[in-house]
């Protein structure tokens, strides 16, 4: 029972898919078989049929099979009900060619107008997405301008971000490098470049020695001045040793009133030298703030650097001949009177 409900829906389904087909094919064996029996001949009065087929072709293949169909229906049906009724007809209007042969004319001019609507209708497709193609290639060439555009600047902008990034490095390195108050080195730089001594040192042999300054009586100055002055008194010292030092020497503040000199290539003579420049300079500066006449002197202790010596130990060596120059009595230079031969 069940194959066979699906037999007919299977039957059913295929007339109404090809519906049209068995019209036409309806339609063709019709003229076939008019044509068997009947015999026809061409009349001036057929030459109505002209603008139906040109309705026919206008109109497009649908609408010219259904009117050959019905055309077809009811000449067989004349045919079928009284043949003498339709030669009659044939007669008196002068009917002489065989409607079904018509029907078919007009199946074939349904035919070529759904041809010609179908090649228009492609050629406007094509049209259409000639039109739509070359658009989106003008869409796709804006977009491609527009991205290489965001491209450069978002280029720009990561070159420009990198540079600030740099440079923000460079500041925070300086920062972290530099004591705020006198733009000089601070100690954390010093053992990085205390280091490159070194190894410099182990290279080419080249003697370098330190100087450790500190400032004399410089509490008293904070506690008879106050701070303000202090500080003003730090920034010009820093200022003086600058100043004074070479380009291939180093200033460090060393911590509070302390400052260190690393100076490259130099022998512990050279040092002495160097330092007593310095010293002097520092006495015969007249330092003034607020209406003050302030007496700064600096007091020096200098170490040459040996072979296998931690900065510690080098910086040790430097403390002790500045403790030695305070004890006897400030606003001096030492090593040992017997380093000085």
């Amino acid at each position: 029972m069940e194959s066979k409900n699906v037999s007919n829906r299977g039957l059913s389904g295929y007339f109404s898919k090809n519906l049209e087909d068995i019209f036409i094919l309806f339609i063709l064996v019709s003229v076939t078989l008019s044509h068997l029996f009947f015999h026809f001949s061409i009349s001036l009065l057929n030459l109505y049929y002209v603008p139906i087929m040109l309705a026919g072709y206008l109109l497009g293949k649908r609408l010219a099979i259904l009117y050959a169909f019905f055309i077809v229906l009811l000449v067989w049906g004349l045919i079928i009900a009284n043949n003498e009724t339709y030669l009659n007809l044939q007669g008196q209007f002068g009917f002489n060619v065989d409607l079904t042969l018509w029907g078919g004319f007009l199946i074939l001019a349904g035919w070529a107008g759904s041809l010609s609507e179908n090649l228009k209708d492609e050629l406007r497709t094509s049209n259409l997405l000639r039109k739509e193609l070359a658009r989106d290639k003008e869409d796709l060439k804006t977009l491609n301008e527009k991205l290489v555009a965001v491209n450069r600047k978002l280029e720009e902008k990561v070159e420009k971000k990198a540079r600030e990034l740099e440079q923000s490095n460079e500041e925070l390195k300086k920062l972290s490098w530099t004591d705020p108050l006198t733009q000089l080195l601070n100690r954390r730089s010093c053992e990085e470049r205390f280091k490159g001594e070194i190894a410099r040192f182990e290279r080419t042999k080249e003697s370098f020695c330190i100087i450790l300054c500190d400032l004399d009586h410089f509490k008293k100055i904070n506690d008879t001045y106050g701070h303000n002055t202090g500080d003003y008194v730090l920034v010009e010292v820093a200022r003086i040793l600058k100043s004074n030092s070479r380009k291939t020497d180093m200033v460090f503040r060393w911590g509070g009133e302390e400052f260190l000199f690393l100076l490259t290539g130099t022998e512990l003579k050279g040092g002495i030298i160097a330092g007593e420049k310095i010293r002097t300079k520092i006495e015969t500066t007249v330092f003034e703030h607020d209406q003050q006449t302030l007496p700064i002197t600096l007091s020096l202790g200098i170490s040459i650097y040996q072979k296998g010596q931690t900065m510690e130990e080098c910086v040790k060596e430097a403390d002790k001949n500045l403790y030695s120059a305070k004890k006897a009595g400030r606003n001096r230079l030492h090593p040992k009177p017997v380093e000085q031969k």
